[in-house]
């Protein structure tokens, strides 16, 4: 597929007026790059021997549900691919402070969600005032976890941070 192929399958999206369900599933299944991703992937978790746990409709509920939430909240991913990780939020002392991305992968927002093994989402943000003034620490954790349930999404809470597997 041609740079130029690309630009118009992406950008006859934007003239379609797709819902993010139907410009999800149409990118997915026509952008040949992510046809042959897809079957990499499925291989990948056919060798690690790992279980779907998400769909992509869980994962569209999820973005979209975001979007009601005070802030977007940081999230770290480890895609099925990747053999390593670089951190986890478990690790790190200090409230991330930046927020997260949650646009559609298209946007450069989260990952394609079929690659997605788990996400690490920390619903707190360390806001700095100034420098003589202690920053200040927003937490969502409740609403987040109430989103979670009323969409039926599984999760799991360790040391601050709320996990979300796509495979497990």
């Amino acid at each position: 597929m041609t740079n130029e192929d690309k630009y118009n399958l992406y950008n006859a999206v934007d003239l379609k007026g797709m819902t993010l369900f139907e410009k999800y599933k149409y990118l997915t299944e026509n952008d040949a790059d992510i046809v042959k991703l897809k079957k990499q992937i499925k291989k990948i978790v056919a060798s690690k021997k790992l279980s779907s746990v998400m769909n992509d409709t869980k994962w569209l509920e999820l973005q979209q549900g975001i979007e009601t939430l005070p802030f977007p909240p940081a999230y770290n991913e480890k895609l099925v691919q990747w053999n390593e990780i670089k951190f986890r939020f478990s690790e790190i002392e200090n409230e991330p402070a930046f927020l997260g991305d949650w646009s559609s992968f298209w946007e450069e927002g989260l990952p394609i969600f079929f690659t997605i093994e788990w996400l690490e989402i920390r619903p707190k943000h360390r806001k700095n005032i100034g420098r003589l003034v202690p920053p200040k620490i927003l937490d969502e954790t409740t609403e987040l976890i109430q989103l979670l349930n009323k969409l039926n999404i599984p999760f799991e809470e360790e040391k601050g941070t709320i996990i979300i597997y796509g495979y497990k």
